[in-house]
C-alpha cells in the first residue's frame, strides 16, 4: 500500500469518527422496502402496468440489439414506424400483443460476411426471403444462472440447463442471464405494412416450439480471458421454467423492464434454432424504458444519440481487455479482439 493511499484511508477513518459518532450512538431504524407493484403512493395511481389486468403500449425502433447481432436498418424502416400494444387479463388467462408496423422489409435476404457460430451455438450465415418472429425478453439479467468451467483449462463447459451433472471439480460461476420466448413466425405485406396479433396464455408463456424459451448470457468462453465476451444460448428450457405474465409484471415494477424484439428468420427454421432467435434484429423496444423515434442506442457504452445514418450493419463486439490472467497467474498482454 502506498503512503498516499494509507494517509488517505487514515484521514477518511478519522473524519468518520469525528463526524459520525453521534449518529453511531443512535443508529436509525432498519428500513424495510415495500414490495414493488408499479403503484405510486405519491400520485395514487398505477404508473406502470397494473396487476392482473391492463394495457400499455410503446414504440419500437430499428437498429437496436446486442453486440455482434445484425442490426437491420433499412431505409423504409427509418422512414416508417412501429408500435406494440399489450393487453392482458389474468381472469381470462390471456396476453395479446398487437404489432402495427409501417415500413417492414418484405421477405428480406441478408448474408453475414463471416460465420459467428461458436462451439456452443450455431448461427445462420445467410437468410433468404426471411420472415419474422417476435420475442418476449423478460427480466433482462435479473436471473442468475450457474455456468461451469473446466478446472484445468478454464474453458466453459456449459450452463446448469445444459450440464445437469457437471464434473465434480468444475468451477461454478453465477452469471446474469435473460429469458426469452418466441412467437410463431409471421410476415407483413409486400407494401411494408404489418398488423399482427400474437397471443399467449397469462399463466404460461410458452414458445412456438412448446418450450419455456431459452436463457441467454454474455460471458467469457475461457476464464483466462475474462474480458473476451461471447453470446451463449442454453438449450430449450423445460416447462418447469416457464414464465408467467406475473413474472413480466414483477420485472417491470422492479426496474428491470420488459423488452420485445423482432428477428429475421429462415422459414422453415433449422433444428439448431429451436426456441431461439437468429441474431438478425429488426424492430425492438422496451417498457417502461424505450427509445423515441429518431434516437439510436449504443449497446457497448450504453449511450443514446440522434440517429444520423440508416444502414443495416453488424453491431461491434464487446472490446477485449489489454491485460488478462495467464495460466500461471501473471499478467499477459493480448491484442484487442474483434
Amino acid at each position: 500500500m502506498s503512503k498516499r493511499l494509507s494517509s488517505y484511508r487514515i484521514a477518511v477513518a478519522l473524519g468518520a469518527l469525528a463526524m459520525g459518532s453521534p449518529a453511531l450512538a443512535n443508529p436509525p431504524p432498519t428500513l424495510t422496502p415495500r414490495t414493488a407493484t408499479g403503484f405510486s403512493t405519491i400520485e395514487q395511481r398505477w404508473v406502470y402496468a397494473p396487476p392482473d389486468e391492463g394495457e400499455f403500449s410503446f414504440p419500437l425502433t430499428p437498429g437496436a440489439g446486442a453486440p455482434r447481432e445484425v442490426l437491420i436498418q433499412e431505409p423504409e424502416m427509418c422512414a416508417g414506424s412501429a408500435t406494440v400494444r399489450v393487453n392482458y387479463s389474468k381472469s381470462r388467462d390471456v396476453v395479446n400483443v398487437d404489432l402495427d408496423i409501417h415500413g417492414l422489409p418484405y421477405r428480406m435476404s441478408y448474408t453475414r460476411p463471416v460465420d459467428i457460430s461458436t462451439p456452443y451455438d450455431q448461427f445462420p450465415v445467410s437468410v433468404q426471403n426471411g420472415k419474422w418472429q417476435l420475442w418476449f425478453v423478460e427480466s433482462p439479467f435479473r436471473i442468475q444462472t450457474t455456468f461451469y468451467y473446466d478446472s484445468h483449462t478454464l474453458q466453459l463447459i456449459g450452463s446448469e440447463v445444459d450440464v445437469p451433472n457437471p464434473p465434480v471439480d468444475a468451477i461454478p460461476v453465477l452469471v446474469p442471464t435473460l429469458q426469452m420466448v418466441s412467437s410463431p413466425i409471421w410476415e407483413g405485406r409486400p407494401d411494408g405494412e404489418a398488423h399482427v396479433r400474437l397471443t399467449w396464455d397469462y399463466h404460461q408463456l410458452i414458445d412456438k416450439d412448446g418450450n419455456a424459451g431459452v436463457q441467454v448470457a454474455f460471458l467469457p468462453f475461457n476464464l483466462l480471458y475474462p474480458d473476451q465476451y461471447g453470446t451463449y444460448y442454453t438449450h430449450p428450457l423445460p416447462l418447469s421454467k416457464t414464465m408467467s405474465w406475473d413474472d413480466v409484471l414483477s420485472s417491470i415494477w422492479e426496474g428491470y423492464g420488459f423488452d420485445v424484439a423482432t428477428s429475421l428468420e429462415p422459414d422453415p427454421k433449422p433444428a439448431y434454432l429451436e426456441s431461439r432467435d437468429n441474431p438478425m434484429i429488426g424492430w425492438a423496444g422496451g417498457y417502461p424504458q424505450y427509445l423515441p423515434a429518431g434516437i439510436a442506442g449504443d449497446p457497448i457504452n450504453g449511450t443514446v444519440s440522434i440517429r444520423e445514418t440508416c444502414q443495416t450493419h453488424i453491431a461491434q463486439a464487446f472490446p477485449s481487455s489489454y491485460f488478462t490472467l495467464g495460466a500461471t497467474g501473471g499478467l499477459v498482454v493480448i491484442p484487442q479482439g474483434p
